[in-house]
Order: C-alpha cells, then sequence, then structure tokens
C-alpha cells in the first residue's frame, strides 16, 4: 500500500468517525473535530515518513481553526435546529475533516510523490 492510498483511507475514517460524533447535539464538539483534524494531519506525515513537531501540531491546530472557522461555527449553529440542523452538523464537520486531510495529501504527494507507507 502506498502512503498515498494509506492517507485517503485516513481521511475516510476520521471523516466517518467526525460525522458520527457530530450527531451528538454538545455545544464544543467542533474542538473536538479541531483534534481530530490535528491527529489525522499527523498521522499522514507519519505515513509519508515525515515527524510532526510540538510547533509544527500548534501551527496546524491555527490553520484548521482559521481555515474551517465558518464551517465549524456553522455546525455548531447547526445543533440549535431540530432535524434539519441534526442532519447538517455532522455532514459539515465530515467536510471539514475532508478539507483538512486532502490539503496535507497534496502538501505531502508534493514533496514525496508516490511515496511508500512508512509503518515506523
Amino acid at each position: 500500500m502506498s502512503a498515498l492510498q494509506h492517507s485517503r483511507s485516513l481521511v475516510r475514517r476520521y471523516a466517518a468517525g467526525v460525522g458520527l460524533g457530530g450527531g451528538i447535539p454538545l455545544p464544543g464538539v467542533s474542538m473536538a473535530v479541531t483534534a481530530a483534524e490535528v491527529k489525522l494531519v499527523s498521522d499522514i506525515a507519519r505515513a509519508y515518513g515525515e515527524p510532526v513537531t510540538e510547533r509544527d501540531a500548534l501551527r496546524l491546530i491555527a490553520l484548521s481553526g482559521a481555515k474551517n472557522v465558518g464551517v465549524k461555527a456553522m455546525g455548531e449553529l447547526a445543533s440549535a435546529v431540530p432535524v434539519v440542523g441534526w442532519i447538517a452538523r455532522p455532514a459539515l464537520f465530515a467536510a471539514s475533516v475532508r478539507a483538512v486531510g486532502e490539503a496535507a495529501i497534496r502538501h505531502y504527494e508534493a514533496k514525496h510523490p508516490q511515496e511508500p507507507l512508512h509503518t515506523a
């Protein structure tokens, strides 16, 4: 399995997990989405053999928060709308995770095209 295939699999799994978690009608779930995005990017970096330092992780949190603040805010607001909001919120959070994951894949593929999976 290539790093690209593994990373796409990670994006699908993380998006599905966040989508399920987004169905929990509690405020602040978007913070858990940000944490999942940081972990996802860290796992993608590892698949390409790149370490993620503490500094990198902090930058990822800032980037994820700034880039998807609108989507996450919409997700939080959606939870206040019965039925429609409860359906939209998981989809919005999953879309946020997919966007971050695909951006990370593009970044690492540009640096390491067709890299084999690093398992260490």
